[in-house]
């Protein structure tokens, strides 16, 4: 890894970790239509799949500043298997958001305001990192399957409070509109093929010209 692409990693990996801690913080402070305090937002999979990236983001720009002070020459391949998975999980929430939640709902409140930075910016600014300058080992198949795990976690607690407990009960709201026309056998099938197949982009994007002896 050079010191320009350290530099690059550490600039977007830093703006990544700072405006989603301040936009976690601006849910605590100003309350909105739809997350009325901070502590609803986790509910949300793109709450949490945004600091999940930010997380490893933060790991990405430790070893990043290494890098820059010469102690080490590239990324761990387990900081780099952390960055996978957090990336996926947000480039998930950007799909859905694109494919799925913009045609339901409209562009305004997926787009304007904070949603920008957790639907759209921190989400690009992950996969464009990962895939252009965090590149020194391989994402095997297996290790590109752990970037289904988030969405199957979030899954179940979904299903859980939304199919199993219900609105009525005490769960959550049906707010992604999963279960609409009680079709959540459909959605699974279709979040398991979706996701899969953004890990495996992800993955390719990001093994792509790196040699197979690196990995």
């Amino acid at each position: 890894m050079s010191k320009k692409q350290a530099w690059v990693s550490l600039v977007l990996n830093s703006l990544i970790v700072l405006v989603t801690t301040w936009v976690m913080i601006s849910y605590f402070i100003f309350p909105g239509k739809i997350i009325k305090n901070g502590f609803e937002s986790f509910r949300f999979f793109t709450t949490d799949s945004n600091i999940l990236s930010a997380i490893a983001a933060l790991v990405v720009v430790i070893f990043d500043i290494k890098i820059l002070r010469g102690k080490i020459r590239s990324l761990p391949h387990a900081v780099e298997v952390f960055k996978f998975i957090g990336t996926t999980a947000v480039m998930l929430t950007f799909c859905t958001v694109v494919f799925f939640l913009i045609p339901i709902y409209g562009p305004a409140l997926q787009l304007l305001g904070t949603a920008f930075h957790m639907h759209v910016g921190g989400p690009m600014m992950a996969l464009l990192s990962f895939s252009i300058v965090e590149k020194n080992t391989r994402i095997s198949i297996p290790e590109a399957l752990l970037g289904l795990l988030p969405m199957a976690v979030y899954g179940a607690v979904y299903f859980t409070e939304v199919v199993l407990i219900g609105e009525q009960n005490g769960g959550w709201m049906d707010f992604y509109a999963f279960n609409r026309n009680n079709n959540w056998p459909v959605t699974i099938i279709v979040m398991l093929t979706a996701t899969t197949a953004i890990s495996f982009l992800v993955r390719l994007l990001h093994n792509v010209k790196i040699k197979k002896a690196a990995a």
